[in-house]
Formats: C-alpha cells, structure tokens, sequence
C-alpha cells in the first residue's frame, strides 16, 4: 500500500478550509449571508472544475485520444457553471451531486489503475468534508 505522498495531503486539506470556514460563517451568521453564500457557490464551483481538470491530465499521460477522456474533465466546470444561476440552496446541492458524481468516476478510475490507490482514498476524506460542508450551507442558507 502506498501513502499519500505529503504535499497532496496537505494541499487536499487546506483547500477543504474555505468550504468549511464559509459554511460556519453562515451558520453563525458571520458576513451578510448572500455574500458568503456567492463566495461559497464560487469557491466550490472553482474547487469542482479543478477536480475534472484532473482527467485532462490523466488522459494526456495515457495518450488517449477518445473524446470521453476529456469530455469528463470539461463536465464538471459546466456543471458548475450552470449552477451559478441557480439559488443558492440548490447551487449547494448540486455541488454536492458533482463532488460525489466525480468520486464515483475517480474511483473507478482508481480501479482501473488510471489513477493511484492514494488519490481515490484522499478524495474520499475530501469529498466528504466538502460535501458535509455544503449541505451545512444549504440547510442554513
């Protein structure tokens, strides 16, 4: 079994510190709520688009020339920007959809062995504080 490797750990984790730091702003009410709300659906929208953008790369170092190969790096940043004009409660929600859509898709990635034993079970940890995160903000917003 392979660790993983430090500097993702590291980063993984600091960049669940925004969603959980918007999400308790507005829960304690901290910052006017449609502000924190904007800031929180963008971060997780740039958050989710960095996570397909990951497939871009994947298929670039397999040499794979099927359009779904990059196709799955791109749904997720449109996903995100469809949901930019959307309330604020269902934004979070449907983060949360694409978050745990491309865990499944990053799993089986995993499975494959396209991506290392390591990245599947970091993003599972990952996944889950965002997405508790989100349906934090939902339920308060």
């Amino acid at each position: 079994m392979i660790s993983t490797p430090r500097g993702a750990m590291i980063l993984g984790w600091s960049g669940v510190l925004p969603f959980v730091g918007l999400a308790a702003a507005l829960a304690v009410g901290l910052g006017g709520a449609d502000q924190v709300s904007d800031v929180l659906r963008l971060y997780g929208s740039i958050i989710l688009s960095f996570m397909g953008g990951v497939h871009w790369g994947v298929a670039i170092l397999r040499n794979d020339d099927r359009l779904s190969a990059y196709a799955v790096s791109v749904v997720p940043a449109l996903w995100a920007f469809a949901l930019a004009f959307t309330p604020a409660t269902i934004a979070f929600s449907g983060l949360v959809v694409g978050f745990v859509g491309l865990l499944i898709y990053d799993v089986g990635c995993v499975g494959r062995g396209h991506l290392p034993e390591w990245y599947g079970r970091l993003r599972q940890w990952l996944t889950l504080a965002v997405c508790a995160s989100l349906v934090a903000a939902a339920v308060v917003s």
